[in-house]
């Protein structure tokens, strides 16, 4: 869990990445106008200076924008404006500058809008943001994506087009996502190569199961596919899977939300 807010680090940098299930869905006692608030209180639980939701429609988009009213968000859907699923970027605004940020999809043609590529079932977009810390000036780059849940080719390649693109930008970069694929997967050794790491990894957790798709009935069994990473210049302090059911005693979403905190290595 995450240490309170009193005695975190000043200079600490809370990451969350939050599948959050798309709104639309016939989710019967776990449809979206039931579990919101649970949704919400989890979030503003972990106060993120950087929130990363993937799955998120339009409508949950603006909730989340009205309920969030410290963060700026960046990012479209994935059919382009408002249409299809996002994979949002909410910012905390007092502390951070958006100097650029734009949107590209998954596909053999990144910039064309709504583009879906190699076997993947549908199409898939990250949005990214560079930003400056106000206090400090320093900069880094923020990344949410949604790999695709069938194409094993097109998560594979996701991983490597990411890479590509991490690459392009100096500094220090920090990677939210749902990426339906677990820790050893090619995807995952892809953005490895970008010289990513799963903050989870960095603190001890036992050896328990790591599961964070749940299908709204809760534990932890499975592959992790949720994941916080970040580069060498970022240092863990803290890193957790969000497992436990909301105030009504079931769970916000259908994933657990991954949350980390870091620092700035001196």
């Amino acid at each position: 869990m995450r240490e309170p807010a009193e005695t975190r680090a000043s200079e600490s940098l809370v990451a969350m990445s939050f599948n959050v299930r798309y709104g639309s869905a016939d989710d019967g006692p776990d449809a979206w106008p039931l579990r919101r608030d649970d949704l919400l209180a989890r979030i503003r639980e972990q106060d993120p200076a950087l929130l990363g939701v993937q799955e998120a429609l339009d409508f949950q988009i603006e909730w989340l924008e009205r309920e969030l009213p410290g963060h700026v968000r960046v990012g479209q859907g994935r059919e382009g404006g408002a249409r299809g699923e996002h994979c949002a970027l909410f910012l905390e605004r007092a502390r951070f500058e958006v100097l650029a940020s734009g949107d590209f999809w998954l596909s053999e043609r990144p910039d064309e809008v709504g583009s879906v590529g190699w076997d993947a079932a549908l199409p898939r977009i990250c949005t990214w943001a560079r930003v400056r810390e106000r206090a400090t000036g320093r900069e880094f780059t923020a990344w949410n994506a949604h790999f695709d849940h069938r194409g094993e080719v097109a998560r594979e390649r996701s991983g490597q087009l990411l890479a590509s693109r991490i690459l392009a930008f100096r500094g220090e970069h920090v990677v939210l996502g749902d990426f339906n694929c677990g820790e050893t997967s090619p995807a995952l050794r892809a953005l490895a190569s970008a010289g990513l790491r799963d903050t989870f990894r960095d603190v001890p957790h036992g050896t328990g199961d790591v599961g964070t798709f749940h299908a709204f009935r809760g534990g932890s069994a499975g592959e992790k596919i949720d994941f916080v990473l970040a580069t060498q210049g970022l240092r863990t302090v803290s890193a957790a899977i969000l497992s436990e059911p909301g105030a009504r005693g079931r769970w916000p979403s259908d994933h657990h939300a991954v949350v980390a905190a870091l620092t700035w290595r001196e």
